[in-house]
């Protein structure tokens, strides 16, 4: 019995080793772990997508209000030396100069006012980002922007 029970512990040892030995994961560990990454990467891309369009936006409106700054800046230095040669058109050259943007166009609201009048109570802004995106938005006097379109 004593030889049996040797044996049957050898036995014991020799799958105790070989269960050891044994090393790496099964396939189907593998696909819950993938599983898992898939059901994560579906809830995290739309959240990161998100606050992308956020970013974006915010950068927008960063852009339009310092070009609310140039136009305010143009109108007071028009009302201030009673030039007459500030015009919305000279204030566009001057908002590309200082911003950067490009392709900068004011509309302001009611449409038959000068700057020197500082009479407009919003302005139609569109310009071209730097990400190449073509930006409409209506600043009020109250800085309160609002992006219209962007292309």
């Amino acid at each position: 019995m004593i030889n049996g029970g040797e044996k049957m512990k050898e036995l014991l040892l020799k799958r105790l080793k070989k269960a050891k030995n044994k090393k790496g994961f099964t396939l189907i560990e593998i696909i819950v772990v993938l599983v898992i990454l898939g059901i994560l990467a579906a809830i995290a891309v739309p959240a990161v997508m998100g606050y992308i369009d956020d970013a974006k936006e915010s950068k927008y409106v960063a852009e339009a209000h310092s070009i609310y700054i140039v136009i305010q800046t143009e109108e007071a230095r028009a009302k201030a030396t009673a030039a007459d040669d500030i015009t919305y058109e000279s204030i566009e050259k001057e908002a590309i100069k200082k911003t950067s943007l490009e392709d900068v166009t004011i509309a302001p609201t009611p449409t038959n006012v000068t700057p020197k009048e500082e009479k407009a109570t919003s302005y139609k802004v569109t310009w071209t980002s730097d990400d190449d995106k073509k930006i409409e938005a209506t600043v009020k006097k109250n800085k309160d922007v609002k992006i219209d379109e962007v292309n």
